[in-house]
């Protein structure tokens, strides 16, 4: 199994230039963990007992420049340096909570209550047509001239799912641009529009989605993220809202991360066996929770609730955490870091997108953009148990980034096609870097690219 490469015979960071406030210039890349001896929790003993907003002492926004020349022994061109430059002026979010606690977590299933409170919802009471598979079971619903797909994925248990999804049929279609349809096609995409104006009321605001919630999924919740943008087809314009949302425990976020950008081992892929034996993929650990919604024109167009969570207290008392101060030091001294050694290659798409947290270590240059720090709970996992973790608290730095890239072809250089221009990675749920807040050590919850995984320490 690959594992993620932390420190390198690199040279990293000529001329690097950190601008953070009054901060000083920053020379080292290298982050020591904190000592947690018991003498220092004494002395921090004072600490503790304030709320969590006055033990880290965090500003409201996080203001921050990083410029650098990076330079690598596993660069293609090791004569001229990748020019990096990091941007922030961004909101940090800290739970008002007075303690934050290490809590137990396992896995449960969504119970049959709520697979009917969901289907009801959303159904309105029409009838449905069955579809049985082996490993899921689906149906359709019409409703107000829109037809609905609903599935979910059964579990030991006959009557409870671990994933129960709802949404408009073919409902890509909305989203289709300038894409060349079949006639056939442009017709449905036209009739689906005048069903959304006859069905909808507008645009959905943040305060109605989260309205939503407690009537269909159990638990606190909160939006992470909310996405809008305008649908046009001919004359008739529709707005079209998605909604992120995470799970609050006692007042603490759950930190939403993209499921697809969490560590996945060798055998997250088909594997073959030495006799020929084709293998499925398993993921490592368990998939994060996930609940979205989107709507187009006030009217639902889709719905994921997977794998929910229960928690329960391990301790009462209230964790040591480090001042913000401190948390951002380890940052900005690490992140140039990261972006250097991780494990190479994070694959680039052609098509100018990426799904994955850091440029290539080849890029011409980088320009990276904090959009927002917040401290909340990540799980870990606690040695092989694959139905109970913990949750611990961490500063998630989330943000987007624009590379150069040279052209040369990825992958095995078989028709893979090569690499020109700009690429972007501006998905909101890629933590850039994710900091544990009780001792400042450098978690590795995202994966590097392909088949990557970390034995330090296993987040998702």
């Amino acid at each position: 199994m690959k594992k993620i490469k932390m420190f390198m015979g690199a040279v990293l960071c000529m001329n690097l230039l950190v601008v953070s406030g009054c901060d000083s210039v920053v020379q080292s890349a290298v982050v020591e963990e904190k000592d947690k001896t018991d003498q220092k929790k004494e002395e921090n003993k004072e600490t503790v007992q304030k709320t969590v907003a006055e033990q880290v002492g965090a500003p409201e926004t996080y203001q921050a420049t990083i410029q650098a020349d990076l330079r690598s022994a596993e660069r293609e061109d090791k004569e001229n340096p990748m020019k990096f430059t990091l941007t922030a002026d961004a909101p940090v979010k800290v739970p008002d909570v007075d303690a934050i606690c290490l809590k137990k977590v396992k896995r449960v299933l969504i119970s049959e209550e709520e697979q009917n409170k969901i289907k009801d919802t959303f159904g309105k009471g029409q009838p449905v047509q069955e579809e049985n598979n082996e490993n899921e079971q689906a149906g359709t619903y019409t409703v107000d001239g829109l037809t609905y797909r609903y599935s979910y994925t059964k579990s030991e248990q006959e009557s409870d799912v671990k994933e129960l999804g709802f949404r408009i049929a073919k409902f890509i279609f909305d989203d289709c641009g300038d894409m060349t349809l079949a006639p056939s096609e442009k017709k449905e995409r036209e009739e689906r529009f005048q069903n959304y104006i006859k069905a909808g009321s507008g645009k959905v605001s943040e305060k109605e989605a989260k309205d939503k919630v407690p009537s269909l999924v159990s638990g606190d919740w909160e939006i992470f993220e909310s996405f809008s943008k305008k649908l046009t087809e001919g004359s008739t314009t529709l707005e079209k809202d998605d909604f992120i949302f995470e799970r609050m425990i006692d007042g603490i976020p759950v930190n939403y991360v993209r499921e697809t950008s969490l560590p996945v081992n060798e055998q997250a892929l088909e594997w073959e066996n030495e006799d020929g034996t084709l293998h499925e993929g398993q993921s490592e650990g368990w998939e994060s929770e996930v609940l979205t919604m989107d709507f187009c024109s006030g009217t639902i167009q889709s719905f994921l609730h997977r794998n929910p969570i229960e928690t329960s207290n391990i301790s009462d008392e209230g964790l040591f955490l480090l001042p913000f101060d401190e948390i951002k030091d380890i940052f900005e001294k690490t992140i140039t870091l990261q972006i250097m050694t991780e494990d190479k290659n994070r694959l680039i798409s052609v098509d100018g997108g990426s799904d994955y947290r850091y440029p290539s270590i080849d890029a011409q240059s980088a320009e990276m953009t904090i959009t927002k720090v917040q401290l909340g709970y990540m799980r870990m996992q606690s040695g092989d148990n694959d139905t109970e973790s913990i949750l611990i608290p961490v500063w998630d730095f989330y943000g987007t980034w624009t590379s150069e890239e040279p052209e040369y072809e990825y992958g095995n250089g078989a028709g893979d096609g090569p690499v020109i221009g700009n690429v972007t990675m501006d998905d909101a749920g890629v933590p850039l870097l994710t900091i544990d807040a009780r001792d400042g050590s450098v978690i590795q919850r995202v994966q590097a690219g392909w088949a990557v995984s970390t034995k330090s320490k296993a987040a998702t």
